[in-house]
């Protein structure tokens, strides 16, 4: 085995696999990732949840990462735990031919082990397989009494009735048979990443499609940043990763050196005057067709949505998105739906939300998907209210539609055409603030609904609402603006 330094994690591993270079850069210098984003760290503190509600599937056992410090005290646990017949460890660390692994669960039973990895999704994508393969790998020769490696994952048709029941919310995969296939794929694929380490050197690995798949790389900053440029074609929108490349490869870095002969798409060389002349595409005539659907008076809209991995609402599902805020601006005036969703309240929120849009003609939305699956969902659920939830979603002007069908398109946008960067570019008296993104309120709110104190609550709730009037007044200078160019 390797000495300790060369230990191979299974998130190493899975970087090897999507990089070399981001492998090394993991092992040799880790001070080069990129900062965490708040929606990534919000997404591992949500699977940390949905992992340790598993393991009441086989409650009492001993979770080894709260008793040690390191790998080798982790170790050096799990030995002793296993040697003791222990029936259930949480974290069970386990190394093989400098892998190291940390398993969610691993139960004894008849003297055999089962060991359980939990994922916080539905699927089970090439990535969570791959990374339970790796773990089957080290297991199959560290625990010579394995039985069987199961993926956990949520169970999308579970509905919560009165009180949580951990073994109807998950289910279970047995990865066993691809496992036992590709033990020789992760004994050749150690033995290269063990390699790339002894050589100790940075691989030379050119920007590429691995950037991004099966997630952009952690390291992508430093990876990319004498690559773009303002003008870059990397910057383009509307083409997919595919042909950026075959461009890149073939010599054509920035926009100015896109031909007639690339065969680009019409839009594409419009793209490129665009950034020549430094000023934006205009399609007047198509921005006037769909601001001539708004009627007066009219209000912009936005709806916040809850969707926790663990349903906490009766009648809920794992993800299910929950509306608990909406905000209207009439150009004057904001007004607000809260919801606290201390029980079911969805009559309520639909019933207030009709009540707030009836006096407008329009609602002004942008990108209004999730609201209409929301009011679709309603509808489902509350069938006496269908026409007027109908009515609601005919109403709606979807300014997204300009920005995405390129009618308006500043260069400054580069593949960005959310609300937040839409209006950063072409509006000068909006700002956010504090919460940046849905995920992020989603998360706000989960603390709202935690947090006992009143003062605290007061607070955060305001600071949601906040977030949420910003998007609506947003959504309403925009249409000003479009309006303005006319």
């Amino acid at each position: 085995m390797s000495n300790s330094v060369d230990l191979i994690s299974k998130t190493a591993y899975l970087k090897f696999e999507q990089c070399q270079k981001a492998f090394f850069f993991y092992k040799r210098h880790p001070y080069l990732r990129d900062k965490i984003s708040v929606d990534k760290q919000l997404t591992f503190n949500r699977g940390h949840q949905v992992g340790e509600l598993a393991q009441t599937l086989f409650p009492g056992g001993t979770d080894v990462s709260k008793q040690t410090k390191n790998s080798a005290e982790a170790l050096a646990l799990t030995k002793t735990l296993v040697e003791n017949k222990t029936p259930v460890i949480y974290e069970a660390t386990f190394s093989f031919n400098g892998a190291l692994i940390m398993l969610d669960i691993l139960c004894l039973e008849n003297e055999k082990y089962t060991a359980y990895e939990v994922k916080s999704s539905f699927k089970i994508s090439e990535i969570y397989l791959k990374d339970a393969c790796l773990q089957y790998y080290v297991l199959k020769n560290a625990l010579p009494n394995l039985e069987d490696l199961f993926l956990v994952t949520l169970n999308q048709d579970y509905v919560l009735e009165n009180e949580l029941n951990p073994k109807k919310l998950f289910k279970k995969r047995s990865v066993k048979n691809e496992s036992e296939k590709n033990l020789p794929y992760f004994e050749n694929q150690l033995f290269n990443a063990q390699l790339t380490l002894e050589q100790n050197k940075i691989p030379n690995i050119a920007i590429g499609k691995q950037c991004f798949k099966p997630y952009q790389c952690d390291y992508f900053g430093n990876c990319w940043k004498e690559t773009v440029a303002d003008n870059s074609i990397f910057h383009l929108p509307g083409l997919d990763k595919e042909k950026l490349f075959e461009w890149y490869n073939s010599g054509i870095r920035t926009v100015d050196e896109i031909g007639k002969e690339h065969d680009a798409k019409e839009i594409i060389y419009k793209i490129k005057q665009a950034y020549f002349e430094n000023k934006p595409i205009v399609d007047k005539e198509k921005i006037t067709t769909l601001l001539s659907t708004i009627k007066q008076p009219m209000a912009a809209m936005d709806m916040e949505m809850w969707g926790p991995a663990i349903p906490k609402i009766n009648g809920t599902k794992p993800f299910e998105q929950l509306p608990y805020l909406v905000c209207f601006f009439d150009g004057t005036t904001h007004s607000t739906i809260f919801i606290d969703y201390t029980k079911d309240e969805r009559r309520t929120f639909a019933e207030q939300l009709i009540a707030h849009s009836k006096p407008f003609a329009s609602i002004l939305v942008y990108d209004g998907t999730m609201e209409k699956m929301v009011i679709n969902s309603l509808i489902r659920l509350f069938e006496d209210l269908k026409n007027d939830l109908e009515e609601l979603k005919n109403k709606f002007t979807d300014l997204f539609e300009i920005f995405l069908e390129f009618s308006y398109y500043d260069p400054a946008f580069k593949t960005n055409f959310s609300l937040k960067t839409v209006s950063g570019v072409l509006l000068k008296d909006v700002t956010y603030t504090k919460i940046t993104s849905g995920l992020e309120a989603m998360a706000y709110y989960d603390n709202f609904r935690n947090e006992p104190k009143t003062v605290e609550r007061k607070i955060i709730k305001q600071e949601l609402i906040d977030y949420c009037q910003t998007d609506t007044l947003a959504t309403f200078k925009l249409t000003e603006f479009l309006q303005g160019i006319l």
